[in-house]
């Protein structure tokens, strides 16, 4: 293993697990370690400090942290001098993971200021908590032309189901003008689609008072020039107001996109999962959000094998999903999470039952989101280019508006495609499965 940078700059190398609220959080590390001149090295055996960020939303997650981590702790025994974990996992189990992990250096929990000064002090930088934060987001870990922009932590809906307000504590959302500076800092460099997220986008605000809502901070987003898309993620759908619909509908720069998970379609269950709103409303947003916002693209998750879902609840949902055909969704076999309402619930459905739900419902949204890309051939839409393009000659992976990064199915671009990060307008041929194939008209100048 060898750690002598060519700089003599010291080296870290730092891992994210899990959403996108992590990968936020990582950025603001790295920027924090690049202010103070640390090299940022993208492998374990070029590291001398070694960083992961993990997850712990549910039990697979944190599984996957666990190994991710004693993984990296193999690296001590080839040169690695100091392992620090950070993020969910560390914030929910932290004694713990003292015992469990002895290898592990720091601990240290959702705080990226705190790991970053315990990696500044373990490569050998001067780390004083008071000047080390940089005031925007300098390193990002998303491609330079679209970046996340998280609006609040923590969460007030206290879904039964729900570990995250024991993780990342209530809503506390930032203010609008630090919101809107940090925007305009990543316009200047470059972004050209912003994605706003928090554990609840549309619930911004409710905290700070009468005049901060999530309605008016996309209409100031909006005056930001350089944007070219903004696309709001996780809307819970007891929050999406009137107000919201119509600044989505009537602000060109928004993306027709809506994220509102829904997790069922059952009164029953609705109510033991403690989402706040009935079917009979789910229905009426449902058909507000489409008749009054054009094209929309609707996204949603579900959960399966909730306690007390016997086949009849399931059945509805089944029917619910072939009934509103979403464009996209995204399903969750239930998982019993210690310290939740739900765990101490009667009628815990088993696990193989609710994994066998899970693959049936997609299955029903894979033959409706097949159809529905099938019947986009002939459409014309602008997308930006992911990867490929330049002239390449292959297919270049783009996404419309209706289309959002990570989550969701890709356009397949055939032709003279532009360079990764341009936008190009196409025309829509075919379709492959999920995803759509598309030929170049005109690239954006």
């Amino acid at each position: 293993m060898n750690t002598d940078s060519p700089s003599g700059r010291p080296r870290v190398a730092l891992l994210t697990l899990g959403c996108a609220k992590n990968v936020v959080d990582s950025e603001r590390i790295l920027s924090v370690l690049e202010s103070r001149g640390v090299e940022v090295v993208h492998s374990l055996g070029e590291s001398q400090v070694a960083i992961i960020n993990t997850c712990a939303f549910i039990e697979p997650a944190k599984e996957e942290s666990i190994d991710v981590v004693l993984d990296a702790a193999e690296w001590k025994r080839k040169g690695l001098e100091t392992l620090i974990v950070t993020g969910c996992l560390v914030e929910r189990y932290s004694d713990a993971l003292k015992d469990l992990m002895p290898e592990v250096d720091v601990l240290t929990g959702i705080d990226p200021e705190g790991t970053a000064l315990a990696a500044l002090k373990a490569a050998g930088r001067p780390a004083r908590a008071l000047d080390c934060v940089p005031a925007r987001r300098s390193r990002r870990l998303t491609p330079s032309w679209w970046s996340y922009l998280r609006i609040s932590h923590g969460c007030d809906n206290r879904c039964s189901y729900c570990a995250i307000p024991f993780i990342r504590g209530p809503l506390r959302s930032r203010p609008l003008d630090d919101l809107l500076g940090e925007a305009r800092y990543l316009a200047a460099q470059g972004v050209r689609e912003l994605n706003v997220i928090a554990q609840d986008t549309a619930a911004y605000g409710g905290d700070l008072g009468e005049d901060a809502n999530i309605a008016k901070l996309l209409r100031e987003l909006c005056r930001i020039e350089a944007l070219k898309w903004i696309r709001l993620l996780y809307c819970h759908p007891a929050h999406v107001t009137d107000d919201l619909i119509d600044v989505v509908a009537g602000e060109e720069r928004i993306c027709p996109y809506m994220d509102v998970p829904l997790q069922h379609a059952n009164d029953d269950i609705l109510s033991r999962m403690g989402r706040k709103i009935k079917r009979a409303e789910v229905e009426d947003l449902i058909g507000k959000m489409r008749e009054r916002i054009p094209g929309l693209a609707l996204r949603t998750t579900f959960i399966v094998g909730f306690p007390g879902e016997g086949e009849a609840e399931f059945e509805e949902l089944l029917d619910f999903v072939r009934r509103f055909r979403f464009e996209r969704v995204g399903c969750f076999s239930y998982w019993r999470e210690e310290g939740t309402r739900a765990a101490r619930m009667p009628r815990q459905v088993p696990r193989e039952i609710g994994a066998r739900r899970r693959e049936e419902l997609m299955a029903v949204q894979q033959e409706i989101a097949f159809e529905l890309a099938a019947r986009r051939v002939g459409e014309r839409c602008e997308v930006i280019i992911e990867e490929g393009g330049g002239g390449s000659g292959e297919f270049a992976l783009g996404r419309s508006r209706h289309e959002a990064p990570d989550v969701d199915p890709v356009i397949l671009v055939s032709g003279a495609a532009p360079a990764p990060g341009e936008f190009a307008e196409v025309e829509i041929v075919d379709s492959a499965g999920y995803d759509c194939v598309a030929r170049v008209i005109k690239e954006d100048t």
